[in-house]
């Protein structure tokens, strides 16, 4: 594993997902937006909840290219008592007038298919859709057609994102109790080891996501759903410290489910629902094969980048592969972590002339400039 390349790619993530203080934020906006819509006489007495899903839900949000701001979705959930007598039409204009009228959103808020959208300047917009509850015990939900007219399509956003985190957690512990294994260990798995091992396994996602947008962005295709690519990489097993293995693991098994389709796409299932995630590529063949030469794009600048040495040829691929600005600025601060280091007179450089914080080798000696 090249550690150099690894400090780059999670610093990467650091500056495209949703910093934590807008996590905060956005948490508190739709608990503040949940509460104005329950307190309306219309939902007086109904069952109401109102929840995260998809990238927010998962900690896998990556800023949109362009400058865009962060899109992040909502489901406002009605019993399935209350939605018997509601349309999802009813549902959707009862929360756009209560949010178009509460003297907060007012000019906020716009209508868009199936959703609401709330846009708050600079920094993210909620789409909120409404959502028909079928099983409270399952939580699965029906959402509405492109039309409003019914209760169309089953989703279940909440199952999905604990299907996502043990599939992770599962893998990871069936690695770290293997490596014990060899070690002669009995340690017990703790929940933070579990936990540290996971994110780059969520940064994998992300910078998979990037590389999809920066890749259709050019080719001017239609990018492949995010829950795509979440629900493939739930199956696979890697090595979940280094980002870079699971990124190649995961090009490894889409490339062996492209091959055992043949000349057809594969279907993508939810895994906790009967729902068809690729249902696209049934109507839209080119969609798919846009897909297959993204998978193909991503394979190879991985490869690429796991043979290069140099730092400057790595931060040029890197670069390519997931923007320009983003990339300069984790190498910038990298590089300032590295000067901070060698000041403080940590950093040190081992047989193989690897940089280190960890004391291994040869410390490297604080530059003054005045040659001494």
């Amino acid at each position: 594993m090249n550690k150099y390349v690894d400090k780059i790619l999670l610093t990467i993530c650091s500056k495209l997902q949703l910093p934590e203080y807008l996590y905060k934020l956005a948490d508190e906006r739709y608990h503040t937006i949940a509460t104005i819509i329950e307190s309306d006489s219309v939902f007086k007495n109904v069952e109401l909840n109102m929840y995260a899903h998809g990238s927010f839900r998962l900690k896998t949000t990556v800023k949109p290219l362009n400058g865009e701001d962060y899109d992040l979705d909502f489901v406002v959930e009605i019993s399935a008592e209350t939605a018997g007598k509601m349309t999802p039409v009813e549902l959707y204009d009862h929360i756009f007038r209560i949010l178009s009228t509460d003297g907060i959103h007012n000019k906020m808020i716009e209508k868009k298919s199936r959703c609401i959208r709330i846009n708050y300047a600079n920094d993210f917009h909620m789409d909120i859709m409404p959502g028909k509850q079928i099983n409270v015990i399952s939580r699965e939900i029906i959402v509405p057609d492109k039309e409003l007219k019914n209760w169309y399509h089953h989703s279940n956003p909440i199952r999905y994102a604990e299907w996502f985190e043990e599939q992770a957690k599962t893998h990871i512990i069936s690695e770290i109790q293997q490596m014990r294994k060899v070690q002669c260990s009995a340690e017990p798995i703790e929940e933070r080891e579990i936990v540290t091992r996971l994110e780059p396994l969520r940064r994998a996602v992300q910078l998979i996501k990037r590389y999809r947008d920066i890749y259709c962005d050019e080719h001017e295709t239609v990018p492949v759903r995010s829950i795509i690519i979440c629900t493939l990489m739930g199956h696979i097993t890697s090595t979940y410290s280094d980002t870079l293995q699971i990124i190649q693991d995961f090009c490894s098994y889409v490339n062996q489910c492209i091959l055992e389709s043949g000349q057809t796409p594969f279907v993508v299932k939810n895994p906790v629902v009967d729902e068809t995630l690729s249902e696209k590529w049934e109507e839209d063949i080119q969609n798919y094969r846009d897909f297959v030469s993204m998978i193909d794009s991503l394979k190879q600048d991985v490869a690429k980048l796991r043979t290069l040495t140099i730092n400057s040829d790595m931060n040029a691929l890197m670069k390519k592969m997931f923007g320009e600005t983003v990339t300069n600025e984790a190498i910038m601060e990298y590089a300032k972590k590295m000067n901070e280091n060698r000041s403080e007179g940590v950093l040190s450089v081992d047989s193989a002339g690897r940089l280190n914080t960890k004391g291994v080798g040869a410390s490297v000696r604080k530059n003054t400039f005045y040659g001494e």
